[in-house]
């Protein structure tokens, strides 16, 4: 049990001071994650639909090259395919949380050697898996940054709830506690010292 003097009482109501600031503060951030992640929720949606539409657009032609061409010149022609890439991840930081920028460069342009003249499918599905590709990459970013914003956002809201359900309440009772034993201590010492000046 705490000592109940004045100085524990100063030093409470500065913890309790803290305790209610740094609850303000974690609940902006909280918004600020809530707001952040609610606006990226439909871009990623959308992302997504165009992924699985690019992806089944270029599998289709995929399969349509087999059978123009044939199972051996399909895996001849593309053993040709030359695609060369630089990854860069960046990290960026918002509100203090490190989320990756993934940013890819192609070393060797795909016009160049996608037109081979010898399969339109081949041709066509070869431009539309690098397609396919740029938003893959695109889409896995985005996904990675709500996945890390939703870990924060959780770790914040157990850091509020500890302090608006534990510490503060626990900090506003100690605070009455000692505030009503100095007065009560205060009660007695004038007490006291009436019935010692009725004596002199």
């Amino acid at each position: 049990m705490a000592l109940k003097s004045k100085t524990a009482l100063l030093e409470l109501k500065a913890d309790f001071g803290a305790a209610s600031t740094g609850e303000e503060i974690l609940e902006q951030k909280r918004n600020i994650i809530l707001k952040e992640i609610l606006s990226m929720v439909d871009e990623v949606q959308s992302l997504r639909e165009r992924v699985d539409e690019a992806v089944q657009k270029s599998y289709r032609l995929l399969v349509k090259a087999f059978m123009q061409s044939g199972r051996e010149r399909v895996g001849r022609m593309s053993s040709m395919v030359r695609f060369e890439a630089k990854l860069e991840v960046k990290k960026r930081s918002f509100i203090g949380i490190v989320v990756p920028e993934v940013n890819v460069q192609n070393r060797a342009p795909l016009e160049p050697v996608a037109y081979t003249g010898e399969s339109l499918y081949l041709d066509l599905a070869r431009v539309s898996f690098a397609e396919s590709l740029d938003l893959i990459l695109k889409l896995s970013t985005m996904e990675i940054k709500i996945w890390r914003l939703a870990e924060e956002l959780k770790k914040t809201v157990v850091r509020v709830n500890a302090l608006k359900n534990y510490y503060i309440p626990r900090y506003s009772k100690e605070i009455k506690s000692i505030e009503s034993s100095l007065e009560e201590s205060e009660r007695e010492f004038l007490t006291i010292l009436k019935i010692l000046t009725k004596e002199k």
